[in-house]
């Protein structure tokens, strides 16, 4: 369950480790990732790399589960999450749930940029840790994959990919969060609309929409 996560490691202890063996779920799916992992990789020593890192993990993390989501994978810094749901009702609450969890996980890392534990702050020439969020919502599935010898659970799906996409544009356009029009017309609080944004790999351009509470906010940078 550590490794895995409840949802894999349950399904583990049962037996269901067949390739191919996995469950599809309709969900709001969460990306997220650190700014400027690659420079710190170049600049810091790696033990000082994997403190930033777990802190860092840690900040988002616990926000995911506050309220009520799953991580399903890390992807070096960074993490896939859903929030899943069943229906149009259940589609608010999954939406409103992640943007709640992404508004925790930007104000945890500012809590602990501002005072992290002992053996983060010694560290010399660390930077501020940054991140952008993307979401979006559609069908995934999480299940088996990989070799006959070498099994890992993983998730997959257009939705996946469209939501790694859309956290790419989190810098260019100067926002911290990003979501797609499939979950902000759920959302209970303001947004922004930053119009069509085309997405590498999409035929066609998305249209795009940020919370305005974090519209001033230079945690992205």
């Amino acid at each position: 369950n550590v490794y895995l996560g409840y949802g894999a490691g349950r399904q583990v202890l049962d037996g269901t480790i067949e390739r191919g063996a996995g469950n599809a779920m309709t969900a709001v799916v969460w990306f997220s990732d650190m700014r400027n992992f690659t420079a710190l990789s170049e600049t810091l020593q790696p033990s000082s790399v994997n403190l930033l890192l777990n802190g860092f993990l840690d900040q988002l993390v616990s926000a995911v589960n506050a309220h009520g989501g799953a991580v399903l994978k890390f992807m070096g810094d960074g993490i896939i999450a859903v929030f899943p749901f069943d229906d149009e009702t259940g589609a608010g609450v999954a939406a409103n749930a992640a943007m709640s969890a992404a508004d925790d996980a930007l104000n945890n890392l500012e809590r602990f940029n501002k005072s992290p534990p002992p053996e983060v702050a010694a560290i010399a020439n660390r930077t501020p840790l940054r991140c952008g969020i993307a979401m979006h919502q559609g069908e995934v599935f999480f299940g088996n994959v990989g070799g006959q010898d070498r099994l890992d659970f993983t998730v997959i799906g257009r939705s996946v990919n469209e939501a790694a996409r859309l956290e790419q544009l989190t810098k260019r356009l100067m926002r911290p969060i990003l979501i797609s029009e499939d979950v902000a017309r759920h959302l209970t609080c303001q947004v922004d609309d930053c119009g069509e944004q085309e997405l590498k790999g999409f035929a066609q351009p998305v249209r795009v929409f940020a919370p305005k509470h974090w519209k001033s906010s230079a945690i992205v940078l």
